[in-house]
């Protein structure tokens, strides 16, 4: 070896000995960088998604909670029938998500197909908003949407891709943009390719990808962050309550359909590996911390519960100040209480507070809606979605198929409402306490 190294030394002093040395080392550093190109290139910036979104339905039948004539009663005032033309497009998002679009009413309602049209289909919302602000356009990323530009667009980021995977739109299916055909599957692209973990919102974002997901594994957005639903769901529960929309609770509701898809997904493996510790989609610590956030925020409603049965916006602790005090005491009551209702009737029954608890929020949601006129009720819809959907999951499924279910001989729903009416003033007062379960 010490006869050698002379040689080498000799054979780089000269200049073809130089430029060999020199091509090599060029040529390493261009293939390292390669390779990290390849490595960075092959970080996907979306998750494995499925055509058609899971579905996550009802667990609870409780007549003690809402009776099928108040339930009755409660979503005949609930059909998306509009005083004010043309109505908010946020109204129509709100109004599909809580009837599906096979909803159809006897009434001068809209239905639930022409609904979905209105949003996916730029001629027919057109007819209704005019084109001065299209709701949908093709963009880089896949399909944007309009949001928080007034009447003719959506009232959060990524809502209307919430609402197609709750009715369980399949990602294939067509979409008509202001310039150009695309599909749902665009919507869903843009909205994680524009990503960001500091984005205002991302409550319908996590929400409509875990529904689409394949599975749990990661994906990195366009920024280089890996991202995963253990990432998401600790970021949710990251900001203190009650911040967030809606008083912080469309983040309850997402983390409890995590859970349920994460019971889902590891239902599916369990059967096909006969292994109880099938990957699922969060880990076992994260879905343990989830369920322990969602316990304590039982706990403090619970604790916080007005004695009529509704919750305001400093639900988290009735000693401190409203956020939004100049908010309609009833609006923020209804939002708050209907929105409680929701996540409890997806949750696991180990989250729930005692069943006096739901059954007088129930009661008073129930009574208030059914005394409300036309007038109320419209200015008050998108809260009032929450609050009609809440009830039909209580009796054990989605608005639109109880009332197809859900006949009294040849009653009318006008019928119910007067009968209701009349029990209400000539019944006792709910009891304080309902012995649990």
């Amino acid at each position: 070896m010490k006869h050698f190294i002379p040689t080498i030394r000799r054979f780089c002093a000269g200049g073809v000995g130089f430029v060999c040395v020199q091509t090599v080392l060029l040529s390493a550093v261009l293939l390292a960088g390669v390779q990290t190109a390849r490595s960075v290139n092959d970080r996907s910036a979306l998750p494995t998604l499925n055509d058609r979104p899971r579905q996550v339905g009802p667990l609870y039948d409780y007549p003690t909670v809402v009776s099928d004539q108040q339930l009755s009663a409660v979503l005949a005032k609930l059909h998306p029938r509009f005083i004010e033309q043309p109505t908010k497009v946020n109204f129509i998002d709100h109004a599909l998500r809580m009837w599906d679009d096979d909803a159809v009413f006897a009434d001068e309602a809209v239905s639930g197909t022409e609904m979905l049209r209105m949003l996916l289909h730029h001629d027919e919302f057109v007819k209704v908003w005019g084109s001065a602000t299209p709701l949908l356009q093709r963009s880089p990323h896949g399909v944007a949407v309009s949001t928080q530009q007034g009447r003719p667009s959506v009232s959060h980021v990524d809502h209307l891709m919430g609402t197609l995977a709750e009715i369980g739109v399949p990602l294939s299916a067509g979409v008509m943009t202001a310039n150009g055909v695309a599909d749902v599957r665009g919507l869903l692209e843009n909205a994680l390719l524009g990503f960001r973990l500091n984005q205002r919102e991302y409550e319908w974002t996590t929400l409509a990808t875990a529904f689409y997901a394949t599975n749990g594994r990661h994906w990195f957005t366009t920024e280089g962050q890996r991202v995963d639903f253990n990432v998401l769901a600790k970021r949710i529960m990251r900001q203190s309550q009650p911040q967030g929309v809606c008083y912080g609770q469309h983040r309850l509701y997402t983390l409890t359909i995590l859970l349920r898809i994460d019971d889902q997904m590891r239902e599916e493996r369990s059967d096909v590996s006969k292994n109880r510790d099938a990957q699922g989609l969060l880990d076992a610590e994260t879905r343990a911390e989830v369920m322990d956030y969602l316990l304590g925020m039982t706990g403090r409603l619970f604790h916080s519960q007005s004695t009529a049965g509704y919750w305001d916006g400093n639900w988290p602790d009735v000693q401190s100040s409203i956020p939004d005090p100049e908010t309609d005491p009833l609006s923020r009551r209804i939002l708050a209480t209907g929105h409680v209702l929701e996540w409890w009737s997806m949750a696991p029954e180990e989250l729930h507070p005692p069943r006096a608890t739901i059954v007088r929020a129930a009661q008073w949601l129930a009574n208030e809606i059914i005394e409300m006129d036309e007038h109320k009720v419209e200015k008050n819809f998108t809260f009032l979605t929450h609050a009609g959907r809440a009830l039909a999951l209580w009796r054990g499924c989605f608005p639109a198929e109880f009332e197809r279910r859900y006949r009294i001989g040849d009653t009318t729903a006008s019928a119910a409402m007067k009968q209701m009416t009349t029990d209400r003033n000539n019944s006792a007062p709910l009891p304080t306490a309902i012995k649990e379960h």
